[in-house]
């Protein structure tokens, strides 16, 4: 009788006593007596989300083993999940002091440097794992993502000077205008140097008595819009178009037909 009343009660009206009972039971933890169950806890708990919980039995393993690499590398991990980044860089560092080369911390380190819009540091993390790694795709696709993100910035005041020269021509051939515009932006970024190292070496480049290098390029652009205003140099990777280099030209309206020569000139201080 007395359990069938107390059914009824909670039927009737305590629903948040019910579901703050069924939390508690679903947010206990299990004990564990040794590094290998709290192991074994912290991996289940991570494939249940719960990442501070996890985190609990990661710090029970450091308090045993201080430079267990392992929890150390996956506490840090978990610390990018709780948007705890700096804590998680910290302990980034403190494991490739001891491990340079572990492939999972730098994945960490270069993930939270990217979280924290240090994105030129982050892209040599990467790098140094496909040095490692050359074959890994994810740090691959991840590089490149990396790269898409990354804002550019103004040529103004930088190592870089851009002009391009816009020239708009009908099926004809007949000109109907030309436009130009140094008003740029560039990724500042060690892809970016690397290309102008690439195309160095193919003797691309030439450079005057000041040391000054100046690359040159005509495009050929056929209109998908019936305008131009952003024009764009771009190098491939991972299968994505980065672009290296924009420039903002005033807006020309064009015709399908028209055919649009685009002369690139950089000049590297």
């Amino acid at each position: 009788m007395i359990k069938t009343i107390f059914t009824a009660i909670i039927c009737s009206g305590i629903l948040f006593s019910i579901q703050a009972t069924y939390a508690q039971e679903e947010l206990s933890l299990p004990e564990g007596k040794n590094i290998k169950e709290w192991e074994s806890i912290s991996a289940a708990l991570v494939a249940e989300k719960r990442f501070s919980e996890a985190i609990i039995y990661l710090d029970k393993i450091l308090e045993q083993e201080p430079d267990n690499l392992k929890a150390l590398s996956n506490k840090a991990g978990l610390l990018i999940k709780l948007e705890r980044f700096e804590e998680s860089l910290d302990l980034s560092n403190k494991v490739l002091e001891l491990d340079p080369n572990r492939i999972s911390t730098l994945t960490n380190k270069a993930i939270t440097l990217k979280m924290m819009k240090e994105y030129k540091e982050s892209f040599k993390t990467f790098t140094k794992i496909l040095e490692i790694d050359s074959n890994n795709m994810k740090i691959k696709n991840a590089q490149a993502n990396l790269l898409l993100s990354t804002p550019t910035i103004p040529t103004k005041d930088s190592r870089y000077y851009v002009h391009v020269l816009v020239t708009i021509r009908d099926s004809n051939n007949n000109l109907i205008g030309v436009t130009e515009s140094t008003n740029a932006r560039f990724l500042d970024s060690e892809f970016t140097e690397k290309w102008w190292s690439d195309i160095e070496k193919k003797e691309i480049i030439s450079y005057d008595n000041e040391g000054k290098g100046k690359f040159q390029n005509i495009q050929t652009l056929i209109p998908k819009d019936d305008y131009i205003g952003m024009l764009t140099l771009e190098k491939e990777i991972s299968g994505k178009s980065i672009q290296l280099f924009q420039v903002f030209s005033p807006l020309v309206q064009l015709e399908i037909s028209d055919i649009v020569y685009i002369q690139w000139t950089i000049i590297k201080n």
